[in-house]
């Protein structure tokens, strides 16, 4: 038999020809690129950056005089998202550069208020003295001669001219006078009330008693220590929001105070490029006029507010002079220092810095000549991000410090907007009261990063919807998930088979990974994004319900790939994940180490309680009903635990582990349904009462002989032999027809009697 040689057997491996590879054509053309909305252009621009891969970020911080408010929880948290997106979505390597703005001209009179009545009203008085309510009369007449110029009356008029005077017509004009008013009204009040307590006297003393207090004694506040205990105790209260907020820490963050000499440097350089100037004062301006007739361009974000001197003098702070300044719209670079003012050693005199130059001085440090993005809030663009990109571009004698400045849009509270100066604002905490961090960060990643925002009740009310869609779908999944582990563990068969359900719904999963990166696409759309994760968590839901009615057999790779991909998504928006990628962890605080006793504990309880109420049954051969409830109140304790009993059509539990919120809403209903419950009885209850009392009063009825149930001499005169009444109290004859309803009456009585004895035969 000859050896049968293999097809190739003469072929060497260096004559092998290898076969022809056919490349995939390359449809990356066709994927949408990535636009930013520059205020520069006041459009959507493609984004380029500098560097690739690199993006180079600088953000305006706060000004840390007071509490952070909801004004700036919508800064720093969009921008947190827009910057999370472009990290962990596009995968840029970001270097992002925060400041905080510990020197201004806020921040100096905030210290130097709070350090006046400290030493001269809480640290001299115990408690209300007539020399202190002197004193506050008088601090509430300067206020008013100061803010409200509008009262021209006496002080003791001032209680009913505030009630009486038309604010509405005024703060359009003067936007600051309903603040003005609601203090002096306060303080107005507090001095009259002759049972005020000393600590609310104080408090509503305070915002009066402080102006006057630094009109006589500011310039005397000379300790650089007071400057810098009030900034440094809001920093710390800032970043204690921040974290609460889930805000990423800046790469590099940044103080004012810390880059004096920098900044002193700075300066002169600008001066050297003829851009800037020297004062008799020793301040130094910077001079729009040249710089405008000069290769350069001002005012490049909101040209039309150049010319506005409210917001000019507004950005020079309340503390700046400006007498000797070549043009109205120069700006502060270096301002001499007066006295009640910290102060720094500089060539043209003691002095600190202008507000817009620390931002320019501190990015240009780390960012360099150019930077990628810019942002802060709509509010910064004129003056102050104007003046900024003005300095920094006479320093570096370029024409673009920044290629993309993103501002944040206002934030309005039910349509009215937030202000820190107008003192109408919610801080953060107030808003954590009412709004978990979570549902905070979705009120701002559902609204575009760059327009306007209404915190408003329809608004809460869709993210509520929405943040329990999710809840639910990721408990959901979790307990399918469980299931699915389970059946394995227990060696039952669990089908592969991929059915036209499974490959639609993946083919909705990929349909929505496709729109997810249209919208963060399309200026880094979070609520776009979010609202198509929401669609897709109902297609899944309608895939779940087919297979709890018994259409199909559930497959669990294609959910934990949908909940695996929404995990994704909204952790790249910042939202905490779970370890196992099946959802958000619950959002809340808490110290999760526990002990397996500790943990097994609660549920083991409930498992043993109801195998003790079983046997007990058992062995007393109770009733199936008996049972039934014992199964009933195991689901009631479970609830109470976090584990909710889902029943199916099959007669088997779908078992859940729930969430706080979830949790509590089941432990609602379920009072709601026994409250219910308790009422049905007491009425039952009520209602047996009232049978119960009248088969008593039927009963002593039916005892009582015909004979004797029509007497009644208040009626009657006289009977005939069976009892039936003739002559009536007024010795008149009976009717005939009376005589026929009484012997009705009498007959009824016969058969009710009759039935008495009958009863009492049958006992016998």
């Amino acid at each position: 038999m000859s050896q049968q040689i293999p097809l190739n057997a003469s072929t060497t491996k260096s004559s092998a020809k290898q076969p022809e590879w056919y490349q995939p054509k390359d449809l990356s053309s066709t994927k949408p690129k990535l636009k930013i909305y520059n205020s520069l252009t006041r459009t959507k621009e493609e984004f380029i950056p500098i560097k690739p891969n690199h993006i180079t970020w600088y953000s305006c911080g706060p000004t840390v005089y007071d509490h952070s408010h909801m004004g700036h929880a919508r800064n720093y948290v969009s921008t947190d998202i827009s910057r999370r997106i472009l990290q962990d979505y596009f995968g840029y390597n970001i270097k992002f550069i925060q400041n905080v703005t510990d020197i201004d001209d806020k921040i100096i009179i905030a210290a130097r208020q709070q350090y006046l009545f400290d030493e001269k009203i809480v640290k001299h008085y115990k408690e209300i003295t007539d020399e202190l309510r002197n004193k506050s009369k008088e601090f509430l007449a300067f206020y008013l001669s100061k803010n409200l110029p509008e009262f021209t009356g006496k002080p003791e008029e001032f209680s009913n001219w505030s009630k009486t005077v038309d604010v509405d017509s005024i703060k359009n004009e003067k936007p600051k006078f309903p603040m003005y008013l609601k203090a002096a009204t306060k303080a107005d009040e507090a001095i009259s009330d002759k049972s005020i307590s000393f600590e609310e006297f104080l408090s509503k003393i305070k915002d009066v008693a402080v102006v006057s207090l630094d009109n006589e004694f500011g310039a005397s506040v000379t300790d650089p220590k007071i400057f810098k205990k009030l900034p440094a105790y809001w920093e710390n209260r800032y970043n204690e929001d921040m974290l609460k907020l889930n805000v990423l820490p800046p790469t590099f963050t940044t103080r004012v105070s810390e880059y004096i000499p920098d900044i002193i440097d700075y300066v002169e350089k600008i001066i050297s490029n003829g851009y800037a100037y020297k004062t008799e004062d020793g301040s130094v301006y910077f001079d729009t006029i040249k710089y405008e007739n000069s290769k350069h361009v001002y005012a490049k974000l909101q040209p039309w507010n150049k010319g506005d001197m409210s917001l000019i003098n507004d950005g020079e702070g309340s503390l700046s002079t400006g007498t000797s300044k070549r043009n109205a719209s120069d700006f502060a670079l270096w301002k001499a220092s007066k006295p009640g003012e910290p102060a720094w050693d500089s060539v043209w005199g003691k002095g600190r810095p202008g507000w817009h130059i620390e931002c320019s001085v501190m990015a240009s440090d780390l960012a360099g000549s150019q930077m990628d993005i810019h942002s802060g809030g709509i509010d910064l663009c004129f003056p102050h991000h104007d003046n900024e990109l003005a300095q920094s571009e006479a320093y570096f004698d370029n024409n673009q410090w920044v290629n993309y400045f993103m501002h944040n849009g206002h934030l309005h509270i039910q349509g009215q907007k937030m202000s820190k100066s107008l003192k109408n604002f919610i801080t953060i905490d107030e808003a954590l009261k009412n709004y978990s961090s979570r549902q905070l960060r979705l009120v701002f990643a559902l609204n575009q990063w760059d327009k306007p925002l209404d915190f408003k009740t329809d608004l809460i009310n869709e993210v509520n919807s929405i943040e329990s869609s999710f809840n639910k779908f990721f408990t959901t999944i979790r307990a399918l998930n469980n299931e699915n582990k389970h059946k394995i563990e227990e060696g039952k068969f669990v089908s592969k088979r991929v059915t036209d359900s499974e490959k639609t719904l993946y083919e909705q999963l990929e349909k929505t990974q496709d729109e997810v990166d249209e919208a963060f696409n399309d200026n880094l759309s979070s609520g776009q994004a979010i609202r198509t994760l929401v669609n897709l968590v109902s297609v899944s839901n309608n895939y779940i319900q087919s297979v709890t009615t018994g259409k199909i057999e559930l497959k669990i790779e294609v959910l934990i790939s949908v909940a695996n991909y929404i995990s994704k998504i909204l952790n790249i928006l910042g939202f905490t994940i779970r370890s196992d990628k099946l959802g958000w962890v619950e959002d809340s605080s808490g110290n999760n180490e526990a002990s397996d006793e500790d943990i097994a504990l609660p549920y083991v309880k409930v498992l043993a309680q109801f195998r003790d109420q079983v046997r007990n049954l058992a062995i007393n051969k109770a009733d199936l009903k008996d049972i039934l409830s014992a199964s009933d109140l195991v689901r009631s304790q479970l609830i109470n635990i976090g584990v909710s009993l889902d029943d199916r059509p099959d007669g088997s539990a779908l078992i859940k582990f729930l969430n706080e919120t979830e949790k509590q809403q089941l432990i609602d209903q379920q009072q709601a349904k026994i409250k219910q419950q308790a009422e049905k009885d007491a009425r039952k209850k009520e209602a047996a009462a009232l049978e119960a009392k009248k088969e008593q009063e039927k009963l002593a009825k039916m005892k009582i002989p015909p004979s004797e149930i029509l007497k009644d001499d208040t009626l009657y005169k006289s009977y005939d032999e069976q009892g039936i009444p003739t002559i009536d109290i007024n010795g008149e004859e009976i009717s005939k027809s009376m005589r026929k309803k009484l012997i009705k009456q009498y007959q009824q009585q016969v058969k009710l009697h009759n039935q008495y004895l009958n009863k009492l035969d049958g006992g016998k």
